[in-house]
């Protein structure tokens, strides 16, 4: 139980991830969903993305963070972040996959949307002489 305690590496990967989110580049680790879904994380994803960012790292122990750092990252969103299993197919074999999926739906605390600036109240106009 200590070490559950004093064990932050997933936090601070969770924290990281999130950031993530924001950036737009070549290798992203986020993808763009479509209709209802915002943007979604694949925990092999996460898993390779941990063994670029951490050194010396194996392959097992990287898999293992992801799936703490997906666990990590529902907790603090408080059910913002939604986890999925989906059931892929790939060179003949079928496994199941985590997702982490952000609804579009979803109001995220500090985020300024267009809506948000589009929808102020009109003020009225002032009767002059």
């Amino acid at each position: 139980m200590l070490a559950s305690v004093t064990n932050r590496k997933p936090d601070e990967l969770a924290g990281k991830v999130w950031r993530e989110r924001d950036e737009a580049g070549r290798y992203s680790l986020w993808s763009k969903g479509s209709g209802e879904i915002r943007t979604y994380l694949d925990a092999s994803e996460l898993a390779d993305w941990i063994r670029l960012k951490e050194s010396v790292v194996s392959k097992k122990y990287s898999q293992e963070l992801a799936r703490q750092t997906m666990d990590a990252m529902h907790e603090l969103s408080n059910a913002r972040l939604r986890k999925i299993k989906q059931q892929r197919s790939k060179d003949r074999l079928s496994y199941q996959e985590t997702r982490l999926v952000l609804k579009a739906d979803v109001e995220l605390p500090g985020e300024v949307t267009n809506r948000d600036t589009n929808d102020s109240p009109a003020t009225d106009a002032v009767a002059g002489e």
